[in-house]
């Protein structure tokens, strides 16, 4: 075969090439590490090896030796990591299909057929209902309306490479507005709506201001005094706050340390599943998070990151921090990663307004150094697939839509129901709003106020929940805990004294879950009434 001076050959060329070389075993290609959609509709095994071994065949003068595809043996199967976070970074060829080395997790498992992934597809959200706002500055981002899209062999693309009809769909105008997507032989369509109701979401911060005052004083992010390091813990903490008398109450002690990482630490944002958590909530028995890359990621606008939802009843103290590597035994592994669901690589915002219910996941993906005046956006994730289904905006005003009210913390009561928390730096006060929402559209009321900025040295919200067994609301910093009650008035606040920041917070019924950065860990407590 004669070639032309200067042609390149693409891994996937040089393996076909392979295969012409008589009597000489296929080896493995190599590209780019990837992420793989696993087609939940189809079911293939996962096999720990694939050679050609030497097969003799015939007899007497026609005895001959060829190579043969053999299969190791058989693992697991793909539907059983339909939810889990799939890999790979290269293929055998063999018998004219492509056969794909994958680590599941982070750990690597062995080969499948690349027919067990969902090629040339695409996942994108079923409607969006944006609020009549014309002095929105941002207006919808299409990409947020996309799940995944793969190309011909089943690896997620970066969403900026596909091709769609519109970048950003204004506020400004009502009406029913179609957007189309294309990458490759994978299309769809999403019906946008801009809602006609020029004054949702402007009502009056009438509540009765509580008393609130600064009370604490809290170091920045810089100054953190444990750093630690992504080593296996071993070893719980307990750490037990003191309340403004200066009594010892509200202990936290460790429920489970989280994964350091869910995928291999290497390749692009979208293809890691890191423990660089920033939000987290609880129901029943489920428990979400928000992760990212890195935490600088979460700050920028139009973060994406992935969700992670663990089975409490199901999540050992410390074994879950070996998943990305060959410590733990092949079965008990494999019951740990069932237990997991993680999400596609999704618009987060920055991560710390997230909610959720039997079936639902809900987050604020909203920036937190936005300038301008924005509308918040509202994310509805489905807990069987850890997809986005639907995508709201709304405003919350007071008194005209000048006076914007942009969330970075919220939590969510039920599937029509959110609180949301507002500080503002001007008045130094802290609101606290109900969003109510019936279909596709928002009413608005102001619950509470609290006077005051809490902490004295402006450190930023990092939790915010509201506990219905005590029915009061808690506000995080760094490793404070403050304690408000229904009318706003700060009841009391505990310092743990930590040095760690609280990445998360999160109650259900009478328990309190705060999530702790470096690394990343779980809390539980019986708060102190």
């Amino acid at each position: 075969m004669k070639l032309k001076k200067g042609l390149v050959f693409s891994a996937a060329f040089m393996a076909i090439a392979c295969l012409f070389k008589a009597g000489q075993p296929v080896r493995a290609a190599s590209e780019k590490l990837s992420t793989k959609v696993i087609d939940g509709k189809k079911n293939y095994g996962v096999y720990s090896s694939l050679k050609q071994v030497k097969v003799k065949t015939g007899k007497g003068k026609k005895k001959k030796t060829k190579l043969v595809w053999k299969f190791g043996k058989k693992l697991a199967t793909t539907k059983e990591f339909k939810l889990a976070h799939v890999q790979s970074r290269s293929y055998k060829l063999a018998r004219g299909r492509r056969y794909y080395y994958v680590y599941v997790d982070g750990r690597g498992v062995g080969y499948v057929s690349e027919r067990a992934f969902a090629r040339s597809k695409m996942s994108l959200v079923r409607s969006v209902s944006l609020v009549n706002n014309e002095l929105d500055t941002n207006g919808f981002v299409t990409t947020d309306a996309i799940n995944y899209v793969t190309d011909k062999h089943g690896s997620v693309v970066d969403v900026n490479s596909v091709k769609r009809s519109a970048d950003r769909i204004s506020e400004k105008t009502p009406g029913r507005y179609v957007v189309t997507y294309r990458y490759g032989k994978a299309s769809g369509k999403v019906t946008v709506t801009v809602r006609s109701d020029a004054n949702e979401g402007i009502s009056k911060d009438d509540a009765k201001l509580g008393k609130g005052g600064n009370v604490g004083k809290t170091w920045f992010p810089h100054e953190l005094a444990f750093r630690g390091n992504y080593n296996a813990q071993v070893t719980p903490h307990t750490y037990v706050g003191t309340d403004k008398h200066g009594k010892k109450t509200a202990k936290l002690t460790t429920k489970f340390y989280e994964p350091n990482s869910l995928s291999l630490l290497e390749g692009s944002q979208e293809t890691n599943v890191r423990g660089n958590v920033q939000g987290l909530d609880v129901y029943g028995q489920d428990m979400v998070t928000t992760n990212f890359y890195g935490g600088p990621e979460s700050s920028m606008d139009g973060a994406r990151g992935h969700m992670v939802l663990y089975q409490l009843n199901q999540v050992p103290k410390y074994a879950l921090q070996y998943i990305p590597t060959n410590t733990l035994n092949f079965q008990l592994w494999k019951n740990y990663v069932k237990s997991i669901k993680i999400s596609p690589y999704i618009k987060l915002g920055h991560g710390q307004s997230v909610g959720s219910t039997s079936r639902y996941i809900y987050e604020l993906a909203n920036w937190n150094h936005t300038k301008k005046l924005r509308s918040n956006e509202l994310l509805q994730i489905d807990k069987k697939d850890m997809q986005v289904k639907r995508i709201w905006t709304f405003a919350v005003s007071n008194g005209k839509r000048e006076n914007n009210r942009y969330f970075l913390n919220a939590d969510v009561i039920d599937d029509n129901t959110m609180l949301a928390l507002f500080h503002s730096k001007s008045k130094h006060r802290f609101e606290i709003w109900k969003i109510t929402r019936t279909g596709n559209s928002f009413k608005v009321k102001e619950a509470a106020a609290t006077d005051g900025d809490l902490i004295s040295n402006s450190s930023q919200v990092q939790g915010f929940t509201y506990n219905v067994a005590h029915k009061c609301y808690y506000i995080a910093f760094n490793d404070y805990l403050f304690k408000i009650d229904a009318k706003g008035n700060l009841v009391n606040y505990y310092h743990f004294n930590a040095k760690r920041e609280v990445e998360g917070l999160a109650s259900y019924k009478s328990k309190i879950y705060i999530a702790m950065n470096k690394r990343a860990e779980v809390f539980d407590s019986n708060m102190a009434k």
